[in-house]
């Protein structure tokens, strides 16, 4: 809003004067403190005394002061002013006036004819109680002195207490990560009185290189010890402010495709998800590639080509298994790699045979078939039944009567084998279309493969889901969490479900990284608790950068 202020002053010959300033600000300030907009100078004005403003009905003086204001001769606190208004403060005089083109409001500023001096501030010194007092010889003398003094005790001061010869020009102790070149100070100040160089940096760390390439504008001012600090106490050699990130981070490039982050407790946005999705070649093979999903989009987007019911395997009630009704526990299943970040993959013979067997004969259960390409279990199958109607199988029920020395016929070795495979088949049908691979798997037939007729859908399930921050379940595991305060297993019923929990679910115990902004449940956490910034995609320091 544009206000303009007209200054009316007298001249020596009695005549009036006028200077204008145009103010274009969403108010005008009226106190006598240095930051109002319109600075008085009268003793009964308060440093912030009133403000004229927009409101909905109008502009409006409103009084912050307890004295108010004086309107048209009414004290008043808050109200609409129209043209030919006169407000008063003390001596001071503003008239409403009719707006020029081009400027929203308009006021007159003058003393009134009865201003007297008495009411001004005209001399700093009564600002200070006491010191008006003073003649300026006084203050002249007590100036002298206090140069004098700090003149003399300063340096005086290392005569009681002496340094030594070599302190003033010591920056300070090194990080013990450094102290095998405590004593060189070549080996990063390469050159005299100039920054140490990345270079020095990268002549011992072969570190990796941020999301952007050096040279680019984004990253054009950042050098090593812009983040990691020598010659500072405490010693820590990695700056954690997270001002530091959202510098840029903030309010990045739109060529970037970032979004803005400055803060996670209330700037961060919502999460996304790295996830593997299948494509099927030309041949029918499945290639994966991982997708980066907002989270609105990623929560019934596993493709992992597996058939599995969470709330059924968590069922309080238990479930069935071979050996009876058994109650099973996340732990089972999901077990922490050493170090305790992430989670070993699930492996079918380590955590799910137990309930989940692969025989194929009633009356010999422990026999069971491998796990894997469906040729393989057809092979599996024909050896077995080839074996027991050849003979080899002594617990086979189907061996051939044969007088005692006699071998089979080799027309009695093909019907045999036949046989085995006519079994074989029928059996593996059952096993992969009904009871035990379609329990798990997506399994279709396969007309063109006449020694295994089936193609089961390989399954593969995403281990990483935020690729671009640091996640470790070992931290995570306290007396008052568990998985399901996380992730909300037992109400799943699907293997497309993505059970990693939204940014709310992490505000409840991780808040901002300024401090005084989080609640005593709150861990303070900046942007480097979750996110690292070297990145080894992006090729190492001092290499040309990676496409």
């Amino acid at each position: 809003m544009k206000y303009l202020i007209r200054f009316v002053t007298k001249n020596a010959a009695g005549g009036t004067e006028h200077a204008d300033k145009i103010v274009d600000a969403a108010a005008v300030t009226i106190g006598r403190a240095t930051d109002q907009v319109l600075q008085l100078r009268d003793k009964r004005a308060r440093l912030q005394h009133a403000s004229i403003e927009r409101q909905a009905d109008g502009v409006h003086i409103v009084a912050t002061a307890v004295t108010g204001v004086v309107v048209n001769g009414r004290s008043r606190r808050d109200v609409k002013l129209d043209v030919g208004d006169v407000i008063e403060v003390g001596s001071n005089i503003l008239r409403i006036v009719e707006a020029p083109a081009g400027i929203d409001f308009a006021l007159t500023f003058e003393l009134s004819e009865t201003a007297s001096t008495d009411h001004f501030v005209t001399d700093w010194s009564e600002l200070v109680p006491g010191i008006g007092k003073w003649s300026k010889r006084r203050l002249s003398w007590a100036l002298v002195m206090l140069v004098v003094a700090g003149a003399l005790i300063v340096p005086g001061i290392s005569i009681v207490k002496p340094v030594s010869t070599d302190a003033f020009w010591l920056a300070g102790p090194l990080h013990n990560a450094h102290s095998s070149v405590a004593n060189d100070c070549g080996a990063c100040h390469i050159n005299v009185f100039q920054r140490v160089p990345d270079q020095a940096c990268t002549e011992c760390h072969d570190a990796a290189r941020h999301v952007a390439p050096p040279g680019e504008a984004v990253l054009g001012e950042i050098r090593c010890a812009s983040c990691h600090l020598e010659h500072n106490e405490p010693a820590e050699l990695v700056n954690r402010h997270q001002g530091l990130c959202a510098d840029c981070h903030a309010d990045p490039p739109a060529e970037s495709g970032l979004q803005p982050a400055a803060d996670f407790l209330d700037a961060h946005p919502e999460f996304k998800l790295s996830l593997l999705q299948p494509s099927q070649t030309e041949d029918g093979d499945f290639e994966w590639s991982v997708e980066h999903l907002p989270m609105s989009i990623a929560a019934g987007a596993e493709q992992s080509n597996l058939k599995f019911d969470h709330a059924a395997h968590l069922d309080e009630q238990g479930i069935v298994t071979p050996d009876g009704r058994r109650v099973i526990e996340c732990a089972e299943c999901h077990e922490p790699e050493p170090g305790g970040a992430r989670m070993k993959p699930i492996v079918m013979d380590e955590h799910c045979s137990d309930c989940h067997t692969l025989s194929f004969d009633p009356d010999f259960p422990s026999r069971e078939v491998p796990h894997g390409d469906p040729l393989e279990v057809m092979q599996a199958l024909i050896e077995y039944y080839s074996a027991r109607l050849l003979g080899a199988d002594p617990d086979a029920v189907e061996q051939r009567v044969r007088r005692p020395g006699r071998r089979l016929s080799r027309a009695d070795r093909d019907r045999a084998a036949a046989e085995a495979r006519v079994q074989a088949m029928q059996v593996a049908g059952d096993l992969f279309e009904r009871r035990a691979c379609a329990t798990c798997h997506d399994v279709s037939r396969d007309e063109g493969n006449r020694d295994a007729p089936w193609r089961v859908r390989p399954v593969r399930l995403t281990e990483t889901f935020f690729v671009h921050a640091n996640f470790t379940h070992a931290a995570h595991q306290t007396e008052v969490t568990n998985c399901e305060s996380c992730h909300e297993a037992s109400a799943s019923s699907s293997a497309r479900d993505v059970l990693i929990p939204g940014i709310d679910n992490c505000r409840e115990c991780h808040g901002s990284g300024f401090s005084g902004r989080n609640t005593a449940a709150q861990t303070p956490s900046t942007c480097i608790m979750c996110h690292g910034f070297h990145f080894e995609v992006r090729g190492k320091l001092g290499e040309e950068a990676l496409e």
